[in-house]
């Protein structure tokens, strides 16, 4: 897909998903730049804007298409001609909810409490069922609605069920990015208190995208064995403790463990956009995932770091870590 996108007379320069967005912004030439042509697969999703000479980032005036993007208002998307979102990117609302427990768990170590939902299919309140941690816990709730998925795929004999916590951050750069207080707060406080409430058999599930994704890696690996299934979306495995950069650091503390044959958890499921700066050390880790004869899965989709992106793999994500 070809596509040209002009510059308003505004514009100071241009961000996309090609940049990590505000992360990374190309200052247009004045006066010079009137037109910006753009290549795309033609099943790509692809978001972008201009920022203003205040600063302000500002959606294409000429494109009528939003993206659907949290963390910035003011976004543009362009589909290609074969773009598809998943079925189940849009869930329909369950016939019967599930029942949903608000809980505060005390953190101990991290002297504060968090907030945790839990969600349970409809039905299976006292059932033993694989329990499956979620980071960003209130974006995969509300946003992606992730309940929502896995209950149309139960109605459909897709997948098994799971209880799915969605926990919270406080500080989430910080508690992501190889916090010893808050991985020791997840695997020796989160999980035993929910595994004393709840019944649990089949297994523990750490799922999460960007920098969740790399915190779930990290808890599997951290504590091998404590972790069957390991879910991924965009993971930032691009960082190391001793090189915490996270854009354009060398190291992929992931990928090293994984390369020295230490997989920490059975069962891996990653993926990624092919128009992210991660998509490298994506495919890295796949190839360690591989070599290491661990069961996964590693797809790609011609996207961003969004969260377009990550609903419309979402249904993929819950037939393998939950597969019937």
């Amino acid at each position: 897909m070809h596509a040209d996108i002009a510059v308003p007379d505004w514009a100071t320069h241009v961000v996309s998903d090609l940049g990590d967005m505000d992360r990374r912004p190309r200052r247009l030439e004045p006066g010079v730049e009137r037109e910006l042509p753009v290549e795309l697969p033609d099943d790509a999703y692809f978001e972008y804007a201009f920022v203003d000479g205040d600063g302000r980032m500002r959606a294409d005036p000429d494109n009528p298409r939003r993206a659907d993007n949290p963390w910035y208002p003011e976004v543009s998307a362009l589909l290609g001609p074969d773009y598809r979102p998943d079925p189940l990117a849009d869930p329909p609302a369950p016939a019967r909810p599930p029942t949903v427990d608000r809980l505060r768990v005390p953190g101990r170590g991290l002297h504060q409490q968090r907030r945790v939902i839990v969600a349970t299919p409809a039905g299976l309140e006292g059932r033993s069922l694989p329990l499956m941690i979620v980071q960003d816990g209130v974006a995969f709730y509300r946003l992606a609605r992730l309940a929502d998925v896995q209950a149309a795929l139960l109605a459909a004999g897709e997948v098994r069920p799971a209880r799915l916590a969605f926990v919270e951050p406080v500080e989430r750069s910080r508690e992501y990015a190889f916090h010893q207080g808050y991985l020791d707060f997840v695997a020796d406080e989160l999980v035993p208190q929910l595994r004393e409430r709840y019944p649990e058999d089949g297994g523990l599930i750490a799922a999460g995208a960007s920098l969740g994704g790399l915190f779930s890696a990290q808890l599997a690996l951290a504590r091998p064995g404590l972790v069957r299934t390991v879910v991924t979306f965009s993971g930032a495995f691009v960082g190391h403790p001793e090189e915490r950069d996270f854009y354009a650091g060398s190291r992929s503390f992931v990928a090293e463990r994984l390369e020295q044959g230490e997989p920490g958890a059975p069962r891996w499921y990653a993926e990624c956009g092919t128009l992210e700066w991660l998509s490298d050390v994506n495919r890295r880790v796949a190839a360690a995932l591989d070599a290491s004869g661990a069961d996964h899965a590693y797809r790609e989709r011609h996207a961003g770091h969004n969260w377009t992106n990550w609903r419309n793999g979402l249904a993929a994500a819950l037939r393998f870590a939950t597969a019937p």
